[in-house]
């Protein structure tokens, strides 16, 4: 897997991270399988964890302890993987767990089927298609990914190998604009790095520092 430098910290950090936060109570409570999941993620690549101690009441951070206790062999879970390629057939589930009478949560909808529907024309599964976009931002060093299952962290690892083209991602920003909220109530802190201009994924767009 390829490595980038993190900022300029001089660390150099696999392109994808792993998130924790589903390991334990919160997610997966089965520590063994946790601990399968970080050891494949390490196999494949991975150096970076993202962990805190309020995930599951810190009971992640003490999967994520025993699964680098004493190492690992290198492809000792990849027989424990199974591979698999979700397609975007389940998009419509969210409708379940949306009240749909609200205009945002309606136009989030739209978004998530016109996005899955541009997954589908690109042969990809959407979370590869979302992963590998933010992967692609020049202010981004390592997406976060966050599986609950060895089948989720399989369908997400091959985006790490993803390159999209500028046609596809500027299809993707006419779906949502850069620095959308689609409802303006999930805005939060107002980074100033990341306003118009220095958010932009084309460098040529953002004002030189």
């Amino acid at each position: 897997m390829e490595h980038r430098q993190l900022g300029r910290t001089g660390v150099s950090v696999s392109k994808l991270c792993l998130g924790a936060m589903m390991f334990g109570a919160w997610g997966n409570p089965d520590h063994d399988e946790s601990i399968r999941i970080i050891h494949r993620a390490l196999d494949a690549g991975i150096n970076f964890i993202d962990t805190a101690d309020v995930y599951s009441q810190g009971e992640s951070e003490e999967i994520v302890g025993k699964a680098l206790a004493g190492g690992w062999l290198t492809g000792r879970w990849r027989k424990d993987a199974t591979q698999v390629t979700p397609t975007s057939s389940a998009r419509r589930r969210l409708a379940d767990r949306y009240d749909l009478s609200l205009p945002a949560n309606r136009r989030k909808l739209d978004a998530a089927d016109q996005l899955a529907q541009l997954a589908d024309e690109a042969g990809l599964p959407l979370i590869q298609l979302a992963i590998a976009f933010v992967a692609n931002h020049p202010c981004v060093t390592a997406p976060i990914i966050g599986p609950r299952t060895m089948e989720q962290l399989e369908s997400q690892l091959p985006a790490a190998d993803l390159v999209l083209d500028d046609a596809l991602l500027d299809r993707i920003d006419e779906i949502v604009p850069p620095g959308t909220n689609i409802n303006p109530a999930d805005g939060g802190w107002a980074n100033p790095d990341l306003q118009p201009g220095a958010r932009r994924r084309h460098a040529e767009a953002r004002p030189s520092s």
